[in-house]
């Protein structure tokens, strides 16, 4: 699979873990990022026992285009495929960070 990594991605990479020194977190990027790269398409990565590891699932309703995994409590990658519905699922397009909110999902 190809990642496109957008200057945004790279932006959050470095404005939430690496300033942060979140070097946990980092690693687990990486070894998501790897995971990626090594397999031919989201089907075959959602067929890896690995996905479970790092939280890696599609999301469901009006985001069912959208996977997501987890990179810490706080923390979760939300990786977008390129182009129109149904998606080439072996180009990855988006990939970005976002915050967990806490209102919506309690502390922890």
């Amino acid at each position: 699979m190809v990642i496109i990594k957008t200057s945004k991605y790279l932006k959050d990479i470095n404005k939430k873990i690496q300033n942060k020194y979140l070097f946990k977190e980092q690693d687990t990027i990486d070894a998501i990022e790897e995971l990626f790269k090594q397999s031919k398409n989201m089907e075959e990565l959602m067929k890896n026992p690995l996905h479970i590891v790092y939280g890696i699932e599609k999301k469901h309703g009006n985001l069912k285009e959208i996977y997501t995994a987890n990179i810490n409590k706080k923390l979760r990658m939300y990786i977008k495929p390129i182009g129109v519905y149904p998606y080439n699922l072996i180009e990855i397009n988006q990939i970005e960070l976002r915050k967990i909110d806490d209102r919506h999902y309690g502390e922890g």
